[in-house]
């Protein structure tokens, strides 16, 4: 192992570290104290620290007081174990300009596949074929990878993760290759496949309830959405982010900025991910309260969706598009969070008629707003009986799933303090309890 191709875990220490604004110094002082040994020797330490971000020497006795220090579990730190490492076929210099943009774009990769079942012996012998084979990446694959991405918007978020990742992260290995070895006119397009790809990893991810995973499948989709110079891929790639952070505790304002950014990136061209920014734009607004500003988002968005072309009016059933359902969905959740019940309950009907029977996740959510509006209108347990009915309806493959979880968790929260300890809403939390998804 050498300092030019460290391992990912390597990556990852310099990473956190740097994250953290941490000296090398402090960072053995973090070590020595999660560790219990306050007067140990930081310099020596520190020495050692230098060693280990190179990839020279993984740091056994130290592997716990890492996790500890970064307050990370230690199988999310060291995902591919004390004596392997991954390495790419990238020049970090051509693609990544350091090793935080290497590591967030590959190393992720050796990451997600612990999570999900892989069959990896066919796909390490094709994935090795490939590389004997291909010499140079040309249009013609970036023409057969636009063909892939169009094929994974019509099964991520629709079929069980398990089911979608474990290709679509074979997929991703050996695309990692052909960027490496892509001409100047397909390397562009082959990394803007990346950027969807890995978007419908990062949903993927949250299918399967693994929260930390998604979020750095979401910086790769953004960053890989920049560098390959679309403005509506990077639209994109950060309004699908955005809405799917409200559904975590306090993140509304960073939802927010994501889908003002996604607006100002599009240059108001038409387009899913200007949609997609008016939509989460509303809908973080009326989150935070702000119910005159979401009902204004809201009427911009009805504004540029009038003027989507029909490509993307068409997708019922892909995630790049934005059809007549997200429109009624959005509106539905904006109407749910300000409190106005009769057009939320309209809207929601609205937008269960859009959907198709393909289509789980989408509706799952719709029926958790309604069960908020039938909170709020005072009827406490019909509410939380509507979420347990949900949640038993959900199929096995999406009952982990991170949007449809959090949001029967909104739904309850909305209970008076007098009702909280109802039995409707206790059956209704235990059936949301960890130990009730198996």
């Amino acid at each position: 192992m050498t300092a030019q191709n460290p391992p990912i875990w390597a990556t990852r220490l310099r990473v956190e570290r740097d994250a953290r604004g941490w000296s090398k110094h402090e960072m053995a002082r973090q070590l020595l104290r999660a560790d219990g040994l306050e007067r140990g020797n930081a310099a020596n330490l520190a020495r050692q620290i230098y060693d280990w971000e190179r990839g020279l020497h993984f740091p056994r006795d130290w592997a716990h007081a890492y996790a500890k220090a970064f307050k990370l579990d230690p199988s999310d730190l060291f995902p591919t174990g004390p004596t392997t490492g991954a390495s790419s076929t990238y020049d970090p210099e051509s693609f990544e300009d350091d090793d935080v943009r290497r590591r967030e774009f590959l190393g992720v990769i050796a990451a997600a596949t612990a999570t999900v079942p892989f069959h990896g012996d066919p796909a390490r012998l094709r994935a090795s074929l490939t590389g004997t084979l291909t010499t140079e990446a040309t249009g013609h694959d970036a023409d057969a990878w636009e063909r892939v991405v169009f094929d994974y918007a019509h099964e991520a978020g629709y079929l069980p993760p398990e089911q979608v990742l474990p290709e679509m992260l074979a997929d991703l290995s050996e695309l990692d290759l052909l960027i490496s070895r892509a001409n100047a006119t397909a390397r562009p397009r082959l990394i803007h496949s990346a950027a969807y790809l890995s978007a419908f990893t990062a949903i993927g991810m949250l299918g399967l309830g693994d929260v930390r995973s998604a979020r750095r499948w979401w910086r790769t989709a953004i960053r890989a959405a920049d560098e390959s110079g679309d403005p509506q891929a990077a639209a994109y790639a950060r309004e699908r982010q955005a809405v799917f952070a409200l559904c975590d505790a306090h993140r509304e304002q960073f939802a927010l900025n994501l889908a003002e950014e996604a607006i100002a990136i599009s240059e108001r061209t038409p387009c899913a991910g200007l949609a997609g920014g008016h939509a989460s734009r509303a809908q973080a607004l009326a989150q935070m309260g702000r119910d005159t500003e979401a009902r204004a988002a809201l009427d911009d968005l009805k504004q540029v969706f009038e003027r989507l072309p029909d490509r993307v009016l068409s997708g019922r059933e892909s995630q790049l598009g934005w059809s007549i359902k997200r429109l009624h969905h959005t509106a539905s959740f904006v109407y749910a969070h300000t409190g106005d019940q009769a057009r939320a309950l309209q809207a929601q009907d609205d937008a269960l008629a859009a959907y198709t029977s393909k289509s789980v996740l989408g509706p799952a959510q719709v029926e958790m707003y309604r069960a908020t509006t039938l909170i709020q209108e005072g009827d406490t347990d019909a509410g939380a009986q509507h979420v347990m009915h949900v949640l038993e309806g959900l199929p096995a493959g999406h009952r982990k799933t991170h949007t449809v979880r959090k949001n029967a968790i909104t739904a309850l929260s909305k209970a008076s303090p007098k009702d909280v300890r109802r039995p409707a809403v206790r059956d209704a939390y235990a059936m949301l309890a960890p130990a009730a998804t198996h």
